[in-house]
């Protein structure tokens, strides 16, 4: 499986992108493990803000690709209701992406 995930940041800021481990990609991002990017080295992720679970990778980066192109206020249109994946990001077809409630968190410690 594979997940596209979106996390806070420090500075009210997004950071989206994909993953088979969620787990193990925040805890790279939170610089407990090598393998963080550049962007949330300085601008370290405060929550985990939504999750959803792709069947396949391509699936996977054309989701990432369509959420990344939002603008922000899109994106928390988005966020706060995850139901408009399909008309935020009609490039995608929102019925093979499961959201993933289980795996964000209000914090990340």
């Amino acid at each position: 499986m594979y997940y596209v995930y979106i996390l806070r940041c420090t500075g009210d800021q997004l950071y989206t992108g994909i993953t088979t481990d969620v787990t193990r990609r925040v805890r790279q991002h939170l610089g407990q493990i090598r393998g963080g990017a550049k962007y949330t080295a300085s601008h370290p992720p405060r929550a985990i803000a939504m999750v959803w679970q792709a069947p396949d990778q391509p699936a996977a980066a054309r989701l990432e690709r369509a959420v990344k192109g939002l603008k922000r206020r899109d994106k928390d249109r988005l966020l706060a209701d995850p139901a408009l994946l399909g008309t935020l990001c009609p490039s995608v077809e929102p019925g093979i992406y499961a959201p993933r409630p289980d795996l964000t968190a209000e914090t990340i410690e």
